[in-house]
Formats: C-alpha cells, structure tokens, sequence
C-alpha cells in the first residue's frame, strides 16, 4: 500500500504525526516555561527562529497544547491572517480581547488606549471586531480617518497615553487570568515570515515598547531571519543590522534544528534493503537519507512537497499506463521492490525542477557542457595543441547521444564509464576542466570546487560507486528520460 499524501498543516498529534521530532524541542522549551515563571517576569520578548518551512507553528502548536494550563494561557495570533488590516498591533489587542467574556467596560477602556498609544501604527488599518462597537466607531471607519480625529480632538498627551494604556492592559491580563484560572498570558505570535515588511517590524517594536508593560504576559514569536532581515533593510538600508535588531528586541532566543533526522518520514516509503552481488546490504533509509542531508535538502515543507509527487509517481506506476509515458518513470522502490539509486536520481530530479530550476536547465545540456569544459582546459593550457586535446577529452565523457543512452551502457562504456555517468549530473562551470582517467575520480574535486547542490549529488555517487556500478550494471532506464519525467508528468 503506498503512503497516503503529506498536507501542510501544522501537526496536531504529535505523537502519531511528528516526523521530524518536533516534539522534542517543544517538550524542552514547554518545561523551560514552566520553570522560570519568576525568571520570565523581566524576559517577556521570546523568540523561535527557523526558515519558512521549517515547522515553526506545528511547534509553537504543540507547545500550546501540552504548557500547563494552571500556569499558562496560551493564546495564540496568526499575523497573516490579520495582515489586511494592516496595523498588526492594534489587531492583536483586538484578538486579545476575544478572550474577555463580556466586560465591555474593560474592553472599551483598552481598546481606546490602544488606538490613542498605538495611533503611529494605525494608518491603515480598517477596523472589523464587533467588540469595538462599544467604542461608538462606525466599523467600515478607517484607521486612517481615525488618527486623523484623533489628532483634531482634545486627545491626551503621549505620556498619558501610555499610561493609560498600561492600567488598561494590566485589567485585560487580570480579567483573562481570572476567566481562565492561569497565572500567566503566553502569547504565541505566528506566520510574521508571511507579511509584508513593514508590518513585520511595527508589529515587533510595538511588542517590544508597548505590550511588555504587561506584567503576566509571555510573548512568543515565530521567526524568520531572513524576512526580519529584508524588513530592516527596507525600513533602515544598512544602518541598522538585522541580528542587532533582533537582540535588542528578543530576550531569550531559540531555534528550529538544521539537520532533522529523516528516518521517520522516510521509513514509510522505502523500508527495504538492497543486496548486493557479494551478499553486502544497503539499508534503503539509510542511504536516501544521507542523500538528502549531503544535497543539503531537508527543509521539511520542501520534503513533503517532494514525496508527495513521489506518491504521485508511485500512484502512476500502479496504472495502466501507455508503455510511452510508463518509461519515463525509473524503477522507483515502491512497497519494498525497487532500485534505490533510481529512486533517488528520481527524487534528485524533483528536486531541482521544483528548487533548483537554473541547475536542472544547466545540466540538460550534455553536448554543451562537454564543449563548455573543453573550452576552460584550452583556456588554462594554452600550450596543449587543441586537436589532440579535443579528441583526448571527448573519448573520456562524450556520448553519441545522452538521450538514447540507457544507464547500464553509460556505466560500461569502453573508455572511463563512471566519468560519463557523474559529469551527466555535474553543472557546466566548473573551476576548470582537464582529462579524468580510468576510475580515479580524484581529479574531479580540483575542477569542481563549489559547493552547488548538482557538486553535492555528484560527490555523493562516487562515494558509492562501487554499490552504484553493481546495482546499476543492467539497468535499461533511459537515463535522459529523467528530464521529461519531471516536465510531462508532474
């Protein structure tokens, strides 16, 4: 039975779902909050940094599910989701406040501060939270409009203005706290990596210089790095430096793992040896998770993309397809039965068109890549006569033609066999280029010296390519049909 299809959505049941051991890490940090409640009083700004994709929320999720509900509330804010409104600020105290039952007073009083306070974010917000009704603003009223009345009426100065704010804030924790029965707030602030930058940075200082006059609130943001960093650089070019920024703001920082153990994602798909013609076995997992940490591909959003176009194929191979679309497909392993370097030129494959568009575009062109490395060993040995060195260089990777070219004829091919097979996956600009003879590779990592995702794959091959070769010897896949696999059936 093949997997079913992998989703996006952030991971609920943890201990069914989590294949990247999330749990883990939540579990760390859920029992670091409970036990520097004290500590957190004067370190409310928390942070979790990771890329996009990297599973930020499934965590922050997870650690709202299992904190302990007698020492804190989690609430939880998706700025996203309340990005048309532009001014993040002001519609967290609106989500705040949804957490209030029924004192309209203390929700009149506080979302009035938090308009007065935080005016200087709210030109453009649109107001839409029924619970402002109490304030007597029309709901289509711009935020806009309103600073604008704001700042024509009798309105307080800036310094009263906090510090109404302030009382008003302490009785909105006060009013939840009691509701709730939590000693604690713990604001989980989500999904910043996905608006715009100007709304990344006024949410985060106004978090930073308004909401910290809380005194039993937490809050917990998800980060990206990279979007903070492209916010600072809109907003201040180089003045300011995003880590700088990022420090003062953030009191206690942790982080998404770079590396995730992959074993339990992949075990579904290939668990299954491979035996070798002297008896040796390859652990199937094993192998294709070296090849993802080696390529440096383990973002697990971008992972679950790729395998769910890897069930895709496995769904095609089980129909009754015509043998010329069949073909494009390699003998992927499929509920145990299957040829692991295929599966995983397969998934390498998917992963460049999908990522890595400029890579697969380069290495398509076998006939120009080989001119293009005849071309820099004639640049770097100008004394070398052309013709000769010409001739030498294509006998050793040149083919009649790659796209006729099964994969057990490219591996036993007269003249350097391997060579041929590692420089179809290799990228077309190398440092420079000479002859590599017989079996020895070693050559290859003087001329290809960059650290580019199709190097990667290539130094992964040879170092098995011996297990390579034996598997591969007969294999009859049409090694350039890899190329139209990913552009005609996905």
């Amino acid at each position: 039975m093949s997997p079913k299809l992998l989703h996006n959505r952030p991971l609920n049941d943890y201990e069914i779902n989590d294949s990247f051991d999330f749990s883990i890490k939540a579990t760390a940090i859920k029992n670091f909050l409970e036990q520097n409640t004290e500590s957190l009083d004067q370190n409310k700004m928390l942070v979790l940094y990771g890329d996009w994709g990297s599973g930020k929320t499934s965590l922050m999720r997870h650690i709202e599910n299992i904190i302990d509900k007698g020492i804190y509330k989690p609430i939880f804010f998706e700025a996203w989701e309340h990005e048309k409104d532009q001014n993040l600020a002001l519609s967290l105290c609106d989500a705040l406040t949804e957490h209030i039952e029924g004192n309209s007073e203390i929700i009149k009083n506080f979302m009035k501060g938090a308009f007065s306070t935080l005016k200087g974010f709210a030109s453009g917000i649109t107001l839409k939270s029924s619970l402002l009704t109490g304030l007597g603003i029309d709901l289509e009223f711009s935020g806009k409009d309103f600073v604008e009345q704001l700042d024509k009426s009798d309105t307080p100065s800036f310094y009263k203005s906090n510090k109404e704010f302030k009382k008003s804030f302490w009785a909105v924790e006060k009013e939840i706290l009691k509701t709730s029965g939590a000693q604690k707030l713990l604001v989980f602030i989500d999904d910043l990596d996905r608006c715009e930058p100007e709304h990344v940075l006024n949410l985060i200082t106004a978090l930073k210089l308004f909401f910290t006059y809380g005194d039993k609130v937490i809050f917990f943001c998800g980060i990206d790095k990279d979007a903070v960093a492209k916010a600072v650089k809109t907003k201040y070019n180089d003045v300011v430096k995003s880590e700088e920024y990022l420090e003062k703001v953030f009191d206690i920082g942790f982080n998404m793992p770079n590396v995730y153990s992959l074993r339990k994602l992949l075990l579904p798909y290939f668990k299954s040896k491979t035996r070798l013609s002297n008896d040796e076995e390859i652990d199937n997992v094993e192998l294709i998770e070296e090849f993802f940490v080696t390529i440096g591909f383990t973002n697990p959003r971008h992972l679950k993309k790729i395998f769910n176009k890897y069930t895709i194929l496995l769904g095609y191979k089980r129909s009754n397809l015509p043998s010329n679309i069949a073909n494009l497909i390699p003998n992927i392993i499929n509920n145990g039965d299957g040829d692991v370097f295929e599966t995983i030129y397969c998934l390498f494959f998917l992963i460049l068109y999908d990522f890595r568009p400029e890579e697969f575009l380069d290495i398509e062109k076998y006939d120009r890549k080989i001119n293009t490395y005849i071309e820099l060993y004639l640049r770097d040995n100008k004394d070398q006569n052309a013709e000769e060195v010409i001739k030498d260089i294509r006998s050793l990777i040149s083919v009649n033609d790659i796209r006729t070219i099964e994969i057990r004829s490219l591996l036993s091919s007269s003249r350097s066999p391997f060579v041929k097979f590692i420089l179809f996956f290799s990228h077309s600009q190398p440092k420079t280029f000479g002859p590599i003879y017989g079996q020895n590779l070693s050559r290859y990592n003087v001329y290809f010296t960059d650290s580019s995702i199709t190097t990667a794959f290539s130094q992964f091959l040879m170092q098995y390519e011996e297990a390579l070769v034996d598997i591969q010897k007969e294999s009859r896949y049409y090694i350039y049909n890899l190329f139209n696999l990913v552009r005609y059936l996905l």
